[in-house]
């Protein structure tokens, strides 16, 4: 904690560049594991400043949100390595239902969550699709059977093939339930 608060202390305000510097400096006399090992003790104490209201934001808090990820564990070891900007940038995570599709899928999830089902499976379904989509953006405006037939293409596991079956007929029950005049698909037996 002293160590941190000499480096916090040299600088005229806390980011990321601050965290780096006390990465390196804590380097420079401690192991890489048994540093990471002692950065959630940063970690609640500057959530405890953000609290006491010292500090505006929390940096590692910032980080995440921008990396879209859960937790800031992660984001430690990506400040650890020779070029933290670079390791940022792969561990970026896509914004959960930003794709083009984005707007129906979510609105449908929301949909069946608020008529009493949990809906998870189907959800995470959605988001998967909705991930490849965001990571090609050639696609977008493509139909949604030819944005199908490119994640049926994306794996050859029997597993994603099954997946992709699934999904069409979801993607087909969000449709038909917008436009009634739309037929319903006849499931594949064997995808």
């Amino acid at each position: 904690m002293h160590g941190f608060q000499d480096v916090v202390e040299r600088h005229s305000e806390l980011a990321q560049h601050v965290l780096v510097a006390w990465l390196e400096v804590s380097a420079e006399c401690r192991a890489v594991t048994t540093l990471l090992h002692r950065t959630p003790i940063i970690d609640r104490f500057l959530d405890h400043l953000l609290k006491a209201g010292a500090i505006e934001r929390n940096p590692i808090t910032t980080l995440r949100e921008a990396c879209n990820i859960k937790q800031c564990m992660p984001v430690w070891p990506v400040l650890a390595s020779r070029n933290p900007e670079k390791a940022l940038a792969e561990l970026r995570r896509p914004q959960p239902f930003g794709s083009v599709q984005a707007a129906v899928m979510s609105e449908h999830v929301t949909l069946m969550r608020n008529r009493g089902y949990k809906y998870t499976s189907q959800s995470a379904r959605l988001l998967r699709f909705d991930h490849f989509l965001e990571l090609n953006p050639a696609l977008q405006d493509r139909p949604t059977e030819v944005m199908l037939e490119h994640w049926a293409a994306a794996k050859a596991t029997r597993n994603h093939a099954a997946e992709c079956e699934t999904l069409r007929r979801i993607l087909t029950k969000i449709f038909r339930h917008r436009d009634p005049s739309i037929r319903p698909r006849r499931p594949d037996p064997r995808p």
